[in-house]
């Protein structure tokens, strides 16, 4: 590229001129490897401490450094003409660096013992967490003490996970001072209201357990409505306005009741009712005419067994204390069934 520069240029544009030549420069460089390191060893300066990875390959080469210092050097000769020329486009292979701002804010698991704060934070299935960085735009992760679960695995190379060693803590990254500040306050707001207010009454910790059981398909979002729905139908069909004269319940009749009463509180119950104990005699008189008893009957075998139902027990406490029959229960399926023996 000629580096002569064009007549009747103002200062900005030759200005211009030139850093455009010194990015185009740096990409040829970058693109064919000449990155202008010396062959001869002796020429080199000297190198720092070497750094190796996790498997021992080294990370500060002098090609990885001398790559690295142009690629420096070229963003900011990028951000230098984007400030002249906002419409100006880097070249294509050119990737801004991914400067990242981190703080840490510290969990103080130990001295409350008693409070889930990494559940608060992470909620269920990390949809807390994942909610907090989309609105803050930093990237949290929980570390230290106590943030892995006993007995899971760590990494696979067995090395030590970041930040075990230190207390438990939610370490932030971001691109911009302010996405860490907003990460912050949203988890030092978390763990003030779990200190400071009631599990039951804080808000965040019942939206988790709401969304918990919806995920889980256990959520009765109408249980209570649903409740009181069914009582007002309820209070509505007829047969439950039925109020029983024996136990004072409702939804059945006195002859149906199951409730059990002594013999003398039936017949008190009967003597009340005219109508029911003219049906009752009327009953009785027919069971005993067929037994045999009555007017011209030979009266009862000694030997004779009556199954009945209770409520015709009720009605027969003066043919037993004549000892004239053996009255067995049955259940009240059975109605005034008998057997001889």
């Amino acid at each position: 590229m000629p580096t002569q520069l064009p007549p009747n240029l103002t200062p900005q544009q030759e200005k211009v001129y030139i850093i455009q030549l010194q990015i185009e420069d740096i990409s040829r460089r970058l693109k064919s490897g000449d990155l202008g390191i010396p062959k001869n060893p002796e020429d080199r300066s000297p190198s720092p401490e070497p750094i190796y990875s996790s498997d021992g390959k080294r990370l500060n080469t002098r090609e990885y450094r001398t790559r690295k210092k142009l690629e420096d050097d070229r963003h900011a000769l990028v951000q230098q003409l984007i400030d002249i020329n906002p419409e100006y486009k880097p070249p294509s292979d050119y990737k801004p660096p991914q400067n990242r701002i981190t703080d840490k804010v510290f969990i103080p698991q130990e001295n409350h013992p008693d409070i889930n704060f990494v559940g608060l934070l992470i909620g269920p299935r990390g949809n807390t967490l994942k909610a907090l960085e989309k609105e803050t735009g930093a990237k949290v992760i929980i570390r230290g003490k106590g943030s892995v679960k006993e007995g899971k695995v760590g990494r696979r190379d067995g090395l030590p996970m970041p930040g075990e060693d230190e207390p438990l803590h939610a370490f932030i990254t971001a691109p911009t001072a302010e996405c860490v500040d907003k990460a912050v306050k949203k988890i030092n707001e978390i763990i003030r209201q779990g200190i400071e207010i009631p599990e039951s009454q804080n808000d965040l910790r019942r939206a988790q357990l709401r969304e918990l059981a919806l995920l889980n398909g256990t959520l009765r979002e109408h249980e209570g409505l649903m409740k009181l729905r069914a009582m007002a139908e309820a209070q509505s069909i007829a047969t439950n306005k039925i109020q029983c004269g024996i136990c004072g319940g409702a939804g059945h009749l006195s002859t149906d009741c199951k409730a059990l009463l002594g013999g003398q509180a039936y017949l008190d119950q009967l003597n009340a009712n005219p109508s029911e104990r003219a049906k009752m005699d009327s009953e009785y008189t027919a069971l005993m005419a067929e037994l045999g008893v009555g007017p011209g009957s030979q009266g009862l075998p000694p030997d004779m067994v009556v199954f009945c139902s209770e409520a015709f027990i009720k009605s027969t406490i003066q043919l037993r204390e004549h000892n004239h029959i053996k009255v067995i229960h049955l259940s009240y399926k059975y109605s005034l069934s008998y057997l001889y023996c």
